[in-house]
């Protein structure tokens, strides 16, 4: 059991988050699975941008409630010119970029409602949102609502919830939208709507914020390409021109005499990141179209004038009959920096006639224009991407669809995001149930390794208490008495023939060694009521080894309690006896005082004589005192010496009790 413990405490920090689900879980695997055939269908859906794509921003109104009153009512009203069936209403989330970087859904508010107005002002809802600013995925995906069946409409209202404080100005909360479609059979009705707020004011951006941008056509998401193939085209490019007034033609040919309602434009995409989006699309341009070739010069234009339109599809209303060759003439170009040439370019031309493009796949000419220039990722700028039906990153699709595809993505990512959370919670889940698993197996592993060898380890130690008690025995008992007999002898010696050194020697060695014996048995004995206190046998050593001298020894009440731990006593005793045997061997000393001393988790102990102290050219050495201060460091203290004017000397060690 311990094995498979020990296995399992190896194997689990090396182990993959997942491996332990994976192995007991059926959920986990289905959960995977799912969360890969999901990737597997949004590879293909558009993703919304995350660098700006020029343009205006939209629609934007400042209000001092932060939900809607009577008096603040939190609505846009957009309105067009007959009553129509509605199919979906598509709100575009703004965005806006600040020194915090990219906010995908600038002015959103938490719930919307949107209502159609009949054209008798009757209301009916279409639908609406909650929970907006905590949905964890949606960060700038539009939001689409089906309007029921048989619902007319000459007007729509927008209805906001709860509104976020204005980042910028912490008093007012904004009501932002980029764009509002509202689409009856696939036209976009709202475009070029009227718009009015209800309620707020407007922000002082009218350059990027107004009401007529929520229904312009322009949205911050792009041009609705997906990705199908690799094509090698990347759009058209005229010759670098002098002046902005320099004019740039393009003439297409339908082929047979059409009737077309409009012309839409595709911006190019820019060549390097350092140029703004739209690139090389011209400021003004016109419109010819004629049934002959050599009717287009005096053919009435159409003219247009507008702001760069950033990456977003341009719709000009071109009403004509009877129409086979078309005339697209840039009359003032792109020329956004002195240093840089003027240029005109376009990704795609379509004419078109209700949803049908006319110009699909058709032959295009210019005389200003670039053949065959290598462009972006290696393809071309040339002619034929004008009517190829790709942008520079894919083919183009009707907007609507696109936008729908967005919103398929925004449902996939957002069921992958509720696996993903699934699938983590499983690996939590098993995570927990392995890791208490080896918890349980490491603890049973453990008690019976206690368990198992603890009478053999508690034999041992009473094995070798036995042992250490017989030798401690043996030493009082046979060495110590015959220690005893030897100073007995010596001083019987002494009294019958007289003092001498030899005798004196011997009787000194004796007392000494019956000393050492009795601190090693006392040693040997570490336990029991038999045994005496640590500072106790301090003073029976002193008692014994200063016995000819002059000898003090006091404690303070606590040292009288302590007990060190055997390793301490050890070292403590050797320090003591070494100090001592200094004192009888060099001193000279008539009088020794001994203090013992015990506060706050520290034991201290001075020895000081009357002896002769240590020469002033020794003192210095570190070989002066060289077993006493290893002996210090042993019992990780702190040592010292002073000696004294004339004569005496002071020794000092200072440690930690550990018991």
């Amino acid at each position: 059991m311990k094995g498979w413990g020990m296995v399992l405490l190896l194997a689990l920090p090396l182990a993959d988050e997942g491996d332990w689900a994976r192995v007991f879980s059926r959920r986990l695997p289905e959960v995977e699975a799912e969360v890969r055939a999901l990737e597997g269908e949004a590879e293909g859906l558009p993703r919304v941008p995350i660098d700006d794509q020029g343009g205006r921003g939209g629609f934007a109104s400042q209000h001092s409630a932060e939900w809607p009153t009577d008096a603040d009512r939190h609505e846009v009203e957009i309105r067009w010119e007959a009553p129509v069936k509605i199919d979906e209403v598509i709100l575009v989330p703004a965005r806006r970029y600040d020194a915090r970087g990219l906010e995908p859904q600038f002015g959103m508010p938490d719930a919307v409602e949107v209502w159609a107005l009949g054209a008798d002002g009757a209301e009916r809802r279409v639908g609406g949102f909650e929970g907006l600013w905590g949905d964890p995925v949606r960060a700038g995906h539009p939001l689409i609502l089906e309007a029921p069946s048989e619902t007319t409409a000459v007007a729509l209202v927008i209805r906001a919830g709860r509104l976020f404080p204005d980042p910028d100005e912490g008093l007012n909360y904004v009501h932002a939208w980029a764009e509002c479609l509202v689409m009856s059979e696939g036209r976009n009705v709202a475009r070029n709507g009227s718009v009015k707020a209800l309620s707020g004011q407007a922000p002082l951006t009218p350059w990027q914020w107004s009401a007529g941008y929520l229904v312009d056509g322009q949205t911050p998401l792009g041009l609705p390409e997906v990705k199908e193939g690799d094509h090698g085209n990347v759009g058209w490019l005229s010759k670098p021109m002098k002046s902005p007034d320099d004019p740039v033609t393009v003439d297409l040919d339908l082929g047979k005499l059409c009737r077309m309602d409009r012309i839409r434009l595709y911006p190019a995409k820019r060549p390097t990141p350092d140029l703004p989006s739209g690139f090389g699309f011209p400021e003004q341009f016109e419109v010819r179209t004629a049934a002959h070739r050599s009717e287009l010069a005096g053919a009435e234009p159409v003219r247009f004038a507008l702001p760069n339109p950033g990456h977003n599809p341009f719709d000009g209303e071109v009403v004509a009959e009877g129409v086979r060759y078309v005339r697209l003439t840039a009359t003032r170009l792109w020329k956004p920096f002195d240093s840089y040439p003027a240029f005109c370019a376009f990704s795609e031309i379509e004419v078109l006639d209700g949803t049908t493009n006319l110009a699909a796949g058709l032959g295009v000419r210019s005389a200003e224009g670039m053949e065959n220039m290598v462009g972006p990722g290696g393809r071309y700028w040339s002619s034929q991407s004008l009517t190829d039906g790709f942008g520079p990153e894919g083919r183009l699709v009707p907007m609507v669809d696109w936008l729908k595809r967005l919103d398929r993505r925004r449902e996939l990512e957002t069921r992958q995001y509720e696996l993903r959370a699934e699938g983590r919670a499983i690996v939590q889940r098993w995570n927990r149930i392995a890791v208490w698993a080896v918890v349980l197996a490491s603890l049973v592993g453990t008690a019976l390794l206690i368990a198992l060898p603890i009478r053999f380890r508690m034999r041992e130690k009473r094995k070798l208490l036995e042992v250490r008690e017989r030798i401690a025995g043996d030493l009082h008992d046979e060495v110590g008495s015959n220690l005893g007999s030897i100073q007995m002898f010596a001083d019987l010696a002494e009294g019958r023939l007289g003092a001498s050194d030899e005798l004196k020697r011997i009787q000194r060695i004796a007392a000494e060694t019956v000393s050492a014996v009795r601190d090693i048995v006392w040693l040997l004995r570490p336990g029991g009521g038999h045994r005496i206190g640590t500072v106790e046998h301090l003073r029976e050593t002193a008692s014994i080894m200063l016995e000819r001298l002059d000898w003090h020894f006091s404690a303070d009440d606590p040292s009288w309690e302590l007990e060190l731990n055997d390793e301490q006593n050890r070292h403590l005793f050797l320090f003591f006896r070494e100090a001592l045997h200094n004192i009888l061997r060099h001193a000279a000393a008539s009088a020794v005082w001994i203090s013992v001393k015990a506060e706050e988790g520290r034991v201290s102990l001075e020895i000081r004589d009357d002896g002769v102290g240590i020469p002033v050219e020794k003192r210095e050495r570190p070989s002066t005192l060289r077993a006493l201060r290893q002996r210090a460091e042993s019992l990780r203290g702190e040592f010292i010496f002073v000696c004294g004017e004339t004569r005496g000397l002071t020794l000092r060690v200072s440690f930690p009790a550990e018991i």
